[in-house]
């Protein structure tokens, strides 16, 4: 274990008034005996007004409905600044975990040979959700052309982050729609073939970036619409996306 401790680093997001969340990881980890650092989350509705007046105007309808809250692009802001930390930090790989994430015991069993599967470049999904279209499988890990991807927990590269970091600032999309476009950040997306972390959101004070109150008309009509964005998006960018990711691949 200790050759591997000297390979990675990791890292939990959590909001400075998320302290039962902070108490549930940093008790997690210390049974693990497993250094933990600390990552704070922007906090959205903190935010400058102009700056979250910028960043909706760069959303993109026909990659997610409906539009971005506050919450979102805290979060994806959060991870902007992450990859930022992650590209100078010394050790190779990172952890990232939400504050509600709960690690499976054969995680960190499994973990040295998570780490020869991939490479820096890497990006790798923990939560071992199956994708659309299956490109390559091995062991440990699989990639598809459209990944489905939660935030829960992840392992990236060094690299990867650098890469990340460069090629993905704007917010057109959430964290994880915006991690689907392997083409645009051009880096290589995985996912673990076992499912290693699962959400202990209900037990530590529900979701923290979903909006809470909302008139129950506009509930109804939102999900009205739904199918027909679904619809269209699949004849449009979904199917776009699908195609470049594809041509990504292939000629890497």
């Amino acid at each position: 274990m200790d050759k591997i401790m000297s390979s990675f680093k990791v890292y939990y997001i959590n909001l400075d008034k998320s302290l039962e969340r902070r108490n549930f990881m940093e008790n997690q980890f210390k049974k693990l005996n497993i250094p933990l650092t600390r990552m704070p989350a922007v906090y959205g509705k903190e935010l400058p007004q102009d700056f979250l007046k910028k960043a909706k105007s760069q959303f993109n309808i026909f990659t997610h409905y409906p539009n971005l809250n506050d919450g979102e692009i805290g979060l994806t802001k959060t991870y902007f600044d992450l990859w930022k930390i992650i590209g100078t930090q010394k050790e190779d790989f990172a952890i990232i975990l939400e504050d509600d994430a709960l690690l499976t015991d054969s995680f960190f069993e499994d973990l040295e040979l998570l780490l020869k599967s991939i490479t820096k470049n890497t990006f790798l999904d923990i939560s071992g959700r199956k994708g659309f279209y299956e490109i390559n499988s091995t062991e440990f890990t699989s990639t598809f052309l459209v990944p489905s991807l939660q935030t829960t927990g992840q392992i990236i590269g060094k690299k990867a982050a650098e890469i990340l970091f460069k090629n993905l600032n704007t917010y057109y999309a959430p964290i994880d729609v915006l991690k689907q476009d392997v083409f645009k950040h051009k880096t290589p997306v995985l996912t673990t073939n076992k499912c290693y972390v699962t959400s202990n959101d209900k037990n530590v004070g529900g979701t923290t970036i979903q909006q809470k109150k909302m008139p129950k008309f506009k509930k109804i009509v939102r999900e009205i619409v739904r199918p027909f964005w679904q619809l269209i998006t699949l004849l449009t960018y979904k199917t776009y996306r699908f195609l470049k990711n594809y041509a990504f691949y292939k000629s890497n």
